[in-house]
């Protein structure tokens, strides 16, 4: 197992500003509570990507990422759509990227789909209940897995999968884990993660 700070792992996140993150839950339960949601989530994604050689792949305001993330490298994510973003993200040296709303995301999780990089797989994905996944690693870039792709879908894993069989890859999915869009999953947020971790309204 290498060590923790030779892993390079890009954390995608929109600059927690309210009324710019989670919109569509910011409807169910307002711009406020969205927002302290995100950053707990965000909060979390930090904690577990800390031991890593991490760069947050940012979208949004500067201002706000020296208060909360000052042992992480800043990178403004590029113009364009998720697949875009990533695949740069993996051309530019990262071997995982990661999303920023995943409530079990942890270390344990990142080193295992290391792990699984430096075998005999080409792609490790780690899948989400809604169709998508919140983890994706290759040892080689391939931009194929990431165009025309239904990005905020529950096609996205499922055509993911299909091109990476187009190309002959080996995949390996994780555990399947699942992240924070909707007013129900928020609530399940609030009930299923340790009482330390959950914002209380």
């Amino acid at each position: 197992m290498k060590h923790p700070k030779t892993v390079q792992v890009a954390l995608l996140a929109r600059s927690p500003v309210r009324g710019h993150v989670k919109q569509r839950l910011a409807t169910d339960i307002g711009a406020s509570k969205a927002l302290d949601c995100y950053r707990m989530l965000l909060l979390n994604a930090l904690k577990v990507t800390r031991p890593f050689a991490t760069t947050i792949w940012y979208e949004g305001s500067t201002d706000v990422w020296d208060e909360i993330a000052p042992d992480h490298r800043l990178k403004e994510q590029p113009l364009g759509d998720l697949g875009h973003k990533m695949f740069t993200a993996l051309v530019e040296g990262a071997k995982l990227v990661i999303g920023a709303d995943v409530p079990l995301m942890s270390m344990d999780y990142i080193y295992k789909a290391f792990n699984h990089l430096t075998t005999q797989q080409d792609v490790v994905v780690g899948p989400t209940e809604d169709g998508g996944y919140c983890l994706i690693g290759m040892n080689e870039p391939r931009e194929y897995l990431f165009e025309n792709i239904a990005w905020g879908s529950d096609r996205v894993l499922e055509q993911t999968l299909t091109r990476a069989a187009d190309l002959s890859l080996q995949v390996f999915l994780l555990p399947t884990l699942w992240d924070v869009d909707t007013s129900a999953d928020y609530h399940r947020w609030k009930q299923e993660v340790p009482s330390d971790n959950v914002f209380r309204v």
